[in-house]
């Protein structure tokens, strides 16, 4: 932790990395992933910043931009316990593309067409089905 990033001070990337950690283990994973990608930009050979990017992103079901971390980091030299860490999170991102395909298998032949507009929760102006979503949680 002892790099020094451009325009930040190496004790505000310890307090930003801190900040991030602490708010993925209170489950806020939007938050936590904005400040692993502020901290990659500041400092891109951190592998610590990179995994934890890459786990906030799983958990926000951004399989496709997790899985290009994973594959980035795999092309690094790592550490025994960073290894350990990357193959579960590949394993992971496998198994939900995997689950994903098995999905859209299944609802095209349930009849849904591959173009049929999907309705999202997060769906800018459709305030009841953010109330919705917010319900099944």
């Amino acid at each position: 932790m002892g790099e020094h990033a451009p325009g930040l001070q190496p004790k505000q990337v310890d307090f930003l990395y801190w900040h991030a950690v602490s708010k993925m283990r209170m489950a806020d994973f939007e938050a936590a992933e904005t400040l692993f990608r502020l901290l990659h930009a500041a400092c891109p050979e951190r592998i610590d910043v990179e995994l934890g990017r890459a786990y906030c992103l799983l958990r926000l079901y951004e399989f496709e931009a997790a899985a290009g971390i994973v594959t980035a980091l795999r092309r690094r030299p790592l550490r025994a316990e960073e290894m350990g860490l990357l193959g579960r999170l590949q394993r992971r991102c496998e198994f939900e593309r995997a689950r994903g395909s098995a999905r859209a298998r299944a609802r095209r032949g349930a009849g849904a067409t591959a173009g049929e507009p999907v309705n999202m929760p997060h769906t800018l102006g459709d305030d009841a089905m953010a109330r919705q979503a917010g319900e099944w949680k």
